[in-house]
């Protein structure tokens, strides 16, 4: 780093250092059983092409989106801030090249219309299982990581014939 370099340059450049090595840590073969069951349902995924990016009308006082209108069988993998942290996630996103979306609650566009919970995927309306463009909301829990619950939903998403993918490119 050159002398006298102004301060915003030097955080901006920590971070990107900091993100570089997040990303690198998870380029060692992994023996853990989550990784690996992500690995098996990530070469069974089909992978479409997006679908054409369409913006997204958000007016105050309406109620963001939970579900997706598509016929893509696709579903949408959200992530609290928190989970930046995860580094097991963060490998097992990297190893499967997940598309996530990690929001901060107050600019979120989007709820969800399945969560994480103790006892599997919770579901809001009906029906009570993943349909294509589901928001799925994946939180940590006591009994199980972050990874762990990805792993969860994976395998649910692939018995229903569904596939993750990425949010900004159908909202």
């Amino acid at each position: 780093m050159r002398r006298g370099a102004r301060p915003a340059t030097r955080a901006a450049r920590a971070v990107a250092l900091a993100s570089a090595a997040l990303l690198l840590t998870g380029c060692a073969q992994s023996v853990d059983p989550i990784e690996r069951l992500g690995k098996k349902a990530a070469q069974s995924v089909r992978h479409s092409p997006p679908a054409p990016a369409r913006p997204l009308s958000v007016r105050t006082g309406t109620r963001a989106v939970d579900h997706v209108p598509t016929t893509d069988r696709v579903v949408f993998l959200t992530y609290d801030e928190e989970a930046v942290r995860d580094r097991r996630l963060a490998t097992l996103i990297g190893e499967l090249h997940l598309p996530v979306t990690v929001f901060t609650r107050a600019e979120a566009p989007a709820h969800w219309r399945a969560r994480t919970t103790h006892h599997g995927l919770t579901y809001r309306g009906t029906p009570e299982h993943l349909t294509p463009g589901d928001i799925i909301r994946i939180t940590p829990g006591r009994e199980s990581t972050l990874a762990e619950r990805t792993a969860q939903v994976l395998k649910e998403a692939r018995r229903r014939g569904l596939t993750p993918g990425k949010l900004t490119d159908y909202l």
